[in-house]
């Protein structure tokens, strides 16, 4: 990227290499951004099951994924938004530091979790850091690079690397799973899996703490913000001014327009690879596998429930069997993973691991003799006993059921893998022609509805058009709808800083983006399966595809009406170098 050289509005001008630091730092914390929360998709299934002691398909690990992204997106939007008040009050590197510190060093005490509370603290603490992170980044982007062309360059191509976040996490995830059982053990007590794959996915989590720590000594505070501190003409943020007569407008639209985008994105795109794609014609045999493996597994997780129960119940009156019940649930584990590893030799038709067999050997001997401790514990409480066997036999039988349901279920969620391969790859397009586009369309409301316009036709035309009758093309709509919605997340990362007063940049654009987009956007998801979705016939799939063709369209629509109400910011002063802490006077919208 060319980058013009600064300094006509008389600010001392950045290094060439400390402005390449800068556009590094930008774009490490971004691409991070979107890594960091889409690590819960692809591991909070497999962890929440380990931490609840359940299989993955059991009613109770949907129902703990609902509460903590719920729980997440709340906490995001508030300490998001008492984040851009810190953001104005104590600058926006040192916050943005500790922001990137908060969301990289999260994710690695989760990986740690004994229990699904402690699990779901760590994960809400992430996303705080990452809503922080964003609104402090932007603004600090925008305050380092005064000229105009370079700013919006800066802004736009650095944030085209969120897009890439989410293909690096979905590789690191690939290769965590690979490799989990020849990685070093993670010391969590038993009966957890000191090898589960959702741990090492997690402490990959550090990378942008490590690399930001690296960096940061080099890179320099905003100076407009800086100057202005320093001079004493920085006024305190207060909150109440996002909503004086001079910013409601600019407050109120730029967080209604936020809104529309999340919700198209989570209202729509988001349930694409889950709650839409296995409704597509191709995944009809698919889905006749499936229906009555799944009715089992709804009938033996509920037993698994009961017994489960009761069995906690008895551990505060056998002594010693808690112990037993972990011990015993350790070698079985150990003993599976062994069978498997031998089974998925045969299946490539190589010869099994040399270590393969002795593990089962010894898993089988470790069995025998914790039935034996079992017996012992349980001799004058035979009904204890009952409901150790009970709790394994069922979860033997729910084993032998995701086994029949692997084949049919991979399938299908391969072709949920693609549409969101297609649909992160329409973002990465969206974001990089949002970049290009900054420099040629100077009219920004204009701009917006350059993507607007498009996404209004492409959303009814994707889920209710193409997933019905033209399948094949329905990859291509996901790619266009994923273009439409992401560039708008780029738009408002480059329009949101001119929008606020220096002294309210953090706060209104927090405002924006995490009580408009992150708290109420979101919400979207919950409006298209639970309150569009049920009110369309047709089968679950065709109901949510309906749904999200319905929410998409019109949080499209209600988004180019309000794109002719969005303000047109005036560009800020700056510090000339001639007066050494003197601030231009603060303009706003």
């Amino acid at each position: 990227m060319s980058l013009p050289a600064p300094g006509a509005d008389g600010l001392p001008s950045l290094s060439p290499v400390t402005r390449w630091l800068v556009l590094a730092v930008a774009a490490i914390g971004f691409l991070f951004d979107t890594y960091e929360l889409l690590m819960l998709p692809l591991i909070g299934a497999p962890a929440i099951a380990e931490l609840l002691g359940v299989p993955p398909n059991n009613p109770q690990v949907r129902e703990w994924l609902g509460y903590i992204l719920w729980a997440a997106a709340v906490c995001g939007g508030v300490f998001g938004l008492a984040g851009g008040l810190l953001i104005d009050r104590f600058g926006r590197k040192r916050i943005m530091i500790l922001s990137i510190l908060l969301y990289s060093f999260s994710p690695v005490a989760a990986a740690f979790s004994t229990s699904v509370w402690m699990f779901a603290l760590f994960r809400c603490t992430t996303f705080i850091g990452v809503c922080v992170e964003f609104v402090a980044a932007i603004t600090w982007l925008a305050e380092l690079f005064e000229d105009k062309r370079t700013r919006e360059l800066a802004i736009g191509w650095t944030q085209a690397f969120a897009s890439v976040g989410g293909l690096v996490v979905t590789g690191a995830n690939t290769l965590a799973r690979t490799y989990a059982d020849r990685l070093p053990a993670i010391p969590v007590p038993e009966p957890f899996d000191s090898h589960a794959f959702w741990r090492y996915t997690l402490l990959t989590g550090l990378v942008p703490g490590v690399l930001i720590l690296l960096l940061m000594p080099f890179v320099p505070e905003s100076r407009v913000w800086l100057a202005r501190k320093r001079a004493g003409t920085l006024r305190r943020p207060r909150f109440a001014e996002l909503f004086s007569p001079e910013l409601r407008r600019v407050t109120l639209v730029s967080t209604a327009l936020s809104a529309c985008a999340y919700a198209a994105a989570f209202g729509a795109l988001q349930l694409t690879p889950t709650q839409v794609v296995p409704g597509l014609p191709s995944l009809v045999e698919q889905q006749k596998q499936l229906k009555p493996l799944r009715e089992e597994a709804t009938e033996l997780n509920s037993q698994l429930n009961e017994t489960q129960a009761k069995l906690r119940a008895q551990f505060a009156s056998v002594a010693g069997l808690e112990d037993v019940v972990n011990a015993r649930s350790v070698a079985q584990r150990d003993l599976r993973k062994a069978r498997e590893r031998i089974e998925a030799a045969k299946k490539a038709e190589q010869q099994p691991p040399a270590d393969a067999e002795p593990q089962v050997q010894a898993a089988q001997a470790k069995l025998k003799e914790l039935t034996g401790r079992l017996n012992e514990v349980t001799k004058e409480h035979t009904e204890a006993r009952q409901l150790v066997l009970d709790r394994e036999a069922t979860l033997q039988k729910l084993g032998a059921n995701r086994g029949k349901q692997a084949e049919p279920d991979q399938q299908i969620r391969d072709k949920g893998d693609l549409m969101q391969f297609w649909q992160e790859m329409g973002g990465l397009v969206g974001r990089i022609l949002l970049a290009a586009l900054l420099v040629v369309i100077l009219n920004r409301r204009v701009l917006l509805r350059v993507f607007q316009v498009p996404g209004l036709v492409a959303f009814p035309l994707t889920y209710y058009f193409l997933f019905r009758d033209q399948p094949d093309l329905f990859a291509f709509g996901v790619f266009v709808c994923g273009l439409c919605t992401v560039s708008q997340f780029s738009y408002l990362g480059e329009y949101l800083p001119k929008a606020f007063p220096v002294h309210l940049r953090g706060t209104g654009g927090s405002f924006a983006t995490n009580v408009g987009g992150r708290m109420v956007g979101t919400s979207a998801s919950f409006v298209t399966t639970s309150l569009v979705a049920p009110l369309v016939t047709g089968g679950t799939f065709v109901q949510v595809a309906t749904g999200a063709a319905i929410v998409g369209t019109v949080v499209y629509l209600l988004g180019v009406l309000l794109s002719f109400a969005l303000p047109t910011p005036k560009e800020e002063g700056h510090v000339s170098p001639s007066q050494p802490g003197a601030a231009a006077p603060e303009k706003s919208v």
